[in-house]
């Protein structure tokens, strides 16, 4: 990506020195961008991390050199993030790092972005603003689910959703077997601790599994069910992993 940006700006350089009469050398061109227009990271439950944003300009400095930023942070948790109001090019160096400080504060489910730019300023140009993305990373736990059903395991249907609507896992049928048999399942579902689900079960034909269903998590029942009373609407079941 490095030898991209470093390419990118030559070429801006270039292209500026011939679509204009006058003398401009390439030193003179006050360029910054930053090293992509997207990044992603993650922070740890009750934890905080930094993330670095490489940022290049189009010329070698002789002297320390700062930049200007903005920050949008409408699509972010309050108080999840610290972005520092400037970035400093050190002497001799076309190259900085603007370090950005993530925290654990009402992340929750789902992603969190903050859009960084430039600040206009006369006398300087700036390339495109950047997007970092970061989400609570999950601390997995086990839930156990158990269920049984009758012959007709074709019209078995289950899964399970996050809170952002998302399908964690599901099923769209057992094979079917032979009369008066009865099949049992006990399914490992990864899942974050301290969210909320959603387990959905209906039976595809209506007339219900002839079993039932319980999932539980380090031994506690978080719910449990009839799978015969099931239909073509299914249940609805709202759990955490508390």
């Amino acid at each position: 990506m490095k030898t991209i940006i470093k390419t990118f700006l030559v070429l801006l350089v270039s292209v500026s020195l011939f679509n204009c009469e006058d003398t401009l050398e390439p030193s003179a061109l006050d360029y910054i961008a930053f090293g992509t227009d997207k990044y992603s990271t993650g922070v740890d439950p009750g934890g905080a991390t930094t993330f670095d944003i490489p940022v290049y300009t189009a010329k070698v400095y002789s002297a320390a050199t700062t930049f200007n930023v903005t920050v949008d942070g409408a699509k972010a948790a309050a108080g999840s993030y610290d972005v520092p109001a400037s970035v400093s090019i050190a002497a001799g160096s076309n190259e900085g790092v603007l370090t950005v400080s993530l925290s654990d504060v009402n992340l929750g489910i789902g992603i969190n972005e903050i859009t960084i730019n430039f600040k206009d300023e006369a006398g300087s140009y700036h390339g495109e603003s950047t997007t970092l993305a970061y989400v609570q990373n999950c601390t997995e736990i086990i839930a156990t689910l158990d269920l049984s059903f009758d012959r007709w395991g074709s019209e078995v249907y289950w899964e399970i959703r996050d809170a952002l609507d998302g399908i964690v896992v599901s099923t769209g049928g057992y094979p079917d077997t032979g009369p008066g048999t009865t099949t049992t399942d006990s399914v490992a579902i990864t899942l974050c601790a301290g969210r909320s689900y959603t387990f959905l079960a209906l039976d595809a034909y209506g007339d219900g599994w002839g079993g039932d269903y319980t999932l539980t998590i380090g031994g506690v029942v978080k719910f449990t069910g009839d799978g015969s009373t099931l239909d073509t609407t299914g249940v609805s079941i709202d759990f955490d992993t508390n």
